[in-house]
């Protein structure tokens, strides 16, 4: 029974036609914040490198895997064509870097924020940022 309970779960809230779309996003891109995070906090915490310079580093590191994940997972789409594609997700990652990099540096710098609450704030916003633009610009069907 859980398996069955567990598999309707995934069903209901991955495939719906309305909230799944947005939800495999949240998967993904929950993901990526989570490593993206982690990154962030061992290079400033263990390797003592400049929160703004981790946060560029760790950011651009996990990139390729949201691109593939949200491609493939979120998005479904099947376009072979990863020449036009690729580059388009990583203008938008591009200008979500820039967001979340003037963001930390509004937070922490200006605002006296912890760096990882600061990041947390800032994954959010970046998070609604590129959804819209991939959905629209990357990955829109039209």
């Amino acid at each position: 029974m859980p398996a069955n309970f567990t598999k309707k779960l995934f069903s209901y809230f991955f495939e719906h036609e309305k909230i799944g779309e947005p939800m495999r996003y949240l998967l993904i891109g929950g993901t990526c914040g989570v490593l993206d995070l982690s990154l962030l906090y061992i290079q400033v915490e263990f390797f003592h490198i400049w929160y703004l310079a981790a946060t560029i580093i760790s950011f651009v590191t996990i990139t390729t895997f949201g691109y593939f994940g949200q491609k493939y997972f979120t998005f479904r789409n099947k376009s072979k064509n990863y020449k036009k594609q690729m580059p388009i997700f990583f203008v938008i990652v591009g200008i979500g870097l820039l967001i979340n990099t003037s963001c930390m540096f509004f937070f922490v710098s200006i605002l006296q924020i912890w760096y990882i609450i600061a990041n947390v704030i800032t994954k959010f916003i970046v998070l609604i940022w590129n959804y819209f633009a991939n959905k629209h610009i990357t990955f829109s069907t039209k």
